[in-house]
């Protein structure tokens, strides 16, 4: 038969693609089962026909399919009949435990009641002897039934007692270990999990978290649970709590240890895997704290602080060489496809600009880290996982509690202290370089060029000076606000070596900047005689840029608070007053003055003091009306000479300087009548078109314009008056006709106006 399964399958596999239907049920033919009881009695079946065949009995599949069903049909008919007796029998007995139970709970009943049959023997008027025998003799036996029956009832009680104590304490027992034992599956997870899934779902994983999450509740609860008075009566044993305890904390221990070095080994924190800049790739780590069972099982590591203490030293010693290979590599060779940092040193401004954004956006990562490692199971709670018991750490669970864990600002203080320095190096040079004179390093041969440019020089490296400045205080408040974010910023009181080293890089800049700009005021004679510009341009040059940087910088904003150390320094008080006060003695026209209160109104729009703006008008306005004075003086002697009143003033000046009694003008060569005539017609004809100059391109404000007009024309009365009173006085004058003045003082006054 087998022999024919062969050929047959043989030429099934030959015919198969021809014919399909066959292959289907030569292939169902193969698979069936000869060990199942259906095919056991269908070849039992077929091992009791008979060995002849003739006509009225043949062996095919039809009769085989008929003596199959056949005996189907008379195997269930027997089990049927097995099962009505079964049930009858089960029946029976049913109907015997209730009547017994019944029974029982009656005499329970009855002897809690004490109900007891009293027996007296019934009144009676006959005294006999033989009633009374009687009557003893059935209390005896009443008694003795009596007994027998309390007896009975007593130990039917004293059992539904011992069931009934047998129940609470099955159902204690069950319910003890329901809350306080661990599952097959959870005490296999916790001995012999391996880890082998954290890379696909992490089912088993979680289920592992999870078991070691249950194993603390379970002993923080025994443990308060062995606190409670002795009278409670569900309290379990001391010894059998000591026992539990003792089991479940050497699981604990265990599945802590090894998720401990599992961690550490998947990280790739330990030994010597971290030390080399090479041993990792860059998003090695950043992936695996990324990875939501490790961050779980960083959590879960937190009920054992000294564990999770080191395993977080680890996570921040690596990220600390890895941030500071980084910072390295994004200098000299580029990070991430950009071009190296120093390929822009020189740029001052923007070089040092580049380092600061990158370790903020380092900062900023490794601040978002430290906060994702270390959430804290009340922020789990928002994530809506069922499948971990979130239970607080009790203060009395003093197991583990050996050393305090890093908080999340420790870590990344840590992590970003490798970068503190290369970074405070790079800065202080550049500092140093914008510092120095051009000249100071090396001398050039084309002295010309170096004069030209020594002015605008000087200002470009002040102005990067300040922008630097400004950029310091932008990042320092940046990585400050970062790190306040953090939950336990305030309870830290571990300095941070960047924002430290922030701090004396903006120092060591406000310094210099101090330095270069107290040269730079003392080098105007020096600029003016090499430029030619005006010590007042130098100065308005620079109080403009300095204003304009102070407008575009996001350092010196009112959001962004300024050191104490370096708030005066930087402000634009300081420079406003120190270039002002330096340029204001070399003022020698009134453009200059001009320059500086353009320069001084410009200042004010970018947050200048009112004070020091009031205070510096009015210096600027008193040298402002020095130099009007001495334009007036000068233009009144040349109107004088042109009007014909400047020779006379001359020779009267003359006259009073050799006067003596008897003496008069009429007799001083210049003083003459003839001369006086002269003159005075002159000055009549010029009344009606005064001689005195325009100012326009002298002086551009109109106000000050005219009030230096009206000091010429004033000046030039009081001279008409002065000459008028000599003249007319006899004792000086000696004049016989005074006909040559035809005009009074006040009439002079009226006609010589503006």
């Amino acid at each position: 038969m087998s022999s024919r399964r062969r050929s047959d399958a043989k030429a099934t596999e030959n015919d198969h693609n021809q014919n399909s239907v066959l292959s289907a049920k030569v292939s169902r033919a193969l698979e069936v089962r000869s060990d199942t009881p259906a095919m056991k009695a269908a070849l039992d079946a077929l091992a009791h026909l008979p060995d002849h065949q003739d006509d009225l009995f043949s062996v095919d599949s039809r009769s085989v399919r008929v003596a199959i069903e056949q005996d189907a049909l008379q195997q269930a008919l027997f089990l049927q009949e097995k099962l009505r007796g079964l049930l009858d029998t089960v029946s029976d007995l049913r109907n015997g435990v209730t009547e017994i139970a019944a029974i029982a709970h009656e005499v329970e009943d009855a002897v809690s009641m004490n109900v007891m049959a009293d027996s007296k023997p019934p009144p009676s008027d006959s005294n006999s002897e033989a009633k009374e025998n009687e009557n003893a003799a059935a209390n005896t036996a009443a008694d003795i039934g009596l007994e027998a029956e309390q007896k009975l009832a007593l130990t039917l009680s004293e059992a539904f007692v011992q069931r009934n104590m047998a129940k609470k304490r099955v159902e204690a027992v069950h319910a003890f270990l329901e809350k306080f034992d661990l599952s097959e599956e959870d005490s296999r997870l916790l001995d012999h999990y391996a880890f082998e899934d954290i890379e696909t779902s992490a089912v088993n994983g979680m289920a592992f978290l999870a078991a070691l999450e249950r194993v603390r509740v379970i002993r923080l609860e025994l443990g308060q649970k062995s606190r409670l008075s002795d009278a409670d009566a569900s309290r379990l044993g001391a010894s059998s709590t000591l026992r539990m305890m003792e089991g479940l904390a050497m699981k604990q221990e265990n599945a802590y240890e090894r998720l401990y070095h599992w961690l550490q080994k998947y990280l790739r924190v330990f030994g010597n895997e971290s030390a080399g800049p090479n041993a990792l790739d860059e998003d090695v780590l950043d992936e695996a704290l990324s990875n939501p069972f490790v961050l779980k099982s960083l959590r879960a590591l937190k009920n054992v602080p000294a564990f999770h203490s080191h395993l977080l030293e680890l996570i921040a010693s690596s990220r600390r060489s890895e941030e500071t290979r980084r910072f390295l590599i994004a200098l000299t060779s580029g990070y991430q496809g950009l071009p190296p940092i120093e390929m822009r040193a020189h740029d001052a401004v923007v070089y040092v600009g580049d380092m600061l954004a990158f370790c903020f956006q380092a900062f900023s990562v490794e601040a978002d880290v430290a906060k994702g490692v270390l959430r804290t199971v009340a922020d789990d709670d928002d994530d809506g996982d069922e499948g971990e018991v979130k239970t607080p750490l009790a203060l009395d669970e003093a197991d583990y509690l050996i050393e305090k864990p890093m908080t999340a600002a420790e870590m990344v203080i840590q992590s970003m202290g490798g970068v503190a320095r290369p970074l405070k190096s790079r800065i202080l040079q550049v500092i140093a370089n914008l510092s120095r004179r051009q000249n100071d390093d090396y001398e050039s041969d084309d002295d010309m060029e170096e004069i030209e440019e020594e002015g605008s020089g000087a200002r470009h490296r002040l102005a990067q000076l300040y922008e630097i400045c400004g950029l310091l205080l932008f990042y320092m408040s940046a990585i400050g606000k970062s790190i306040s974010k953090l939950e336990d910023w305030e309870v830290s009181t571990e300095k941070n070596p960047l924002l430290d080293s922030l701090v004396e890089c903006l120092e060591e800049g406000t310094q210099a900047y101090d330095a270069s700009l107290r040269v730079y005021c003392s080098m105007f004679e020096q600029l003016n005689l090499l430029t030619g510009d005006s010590e007042s341009l130098l100065a308005h040059a620079m109080i403009i840029k300095l204003a304009d940087l102070r407008n575009t910088s996001p350092g010196f904003t009112t959001t962004v608070e300024c050191p104490a150390d370096c708030k005066q320094a930087l402000s634009l008080d300081f420079a406003c007053k120190i270039l002002v006060e330096a340029s204001l003695p070399s003022c020698k026209s009134l453009d200059d003055t001009v320059l500086l209160k353009q320069a001084i109104a410009t200042a004010n729009e970018s947050e200048l003091g009112e004070e020091i703006t009031l205070s510096l008008r009015d210096k600027i306005e008193i040298r402002e009306t020095s130099l009007i004075n001495e334009l007036v003086q000068k233009e009144t002697s040349d109107v004088l000479d042109l009007c014909g009143l400047g020779s006379l003033l001359s020779a009267l000046d003359r006259f009073n300087g050799v006067q003596v009694d008897g003496m008069v003008m009429s007799a001083h060569p210049g003083l003459a009548p003839e001369d006086v005539q002269v003159a005075m017609k002159e000055f009549y004809t010029s009344l009606y078109s005064p001689p005195i100059p325009s100012f326009e391109s002298t002086i551009r404000d109109p106000s000050l314009r005219k009030s230096a007009r009206k000091k010429i024309a004033d000046s030039v009365c009081d001279s008409y008056k002065t000459l008028y009173d000599t003249m007319t006085t006899s004792e000086r004058g000696g004049y016989d006709d005074l006909g040559f003045l035809s005009h009074t003082p006040e009439q002079v006054s009226t006609l010589f106006t503006l």
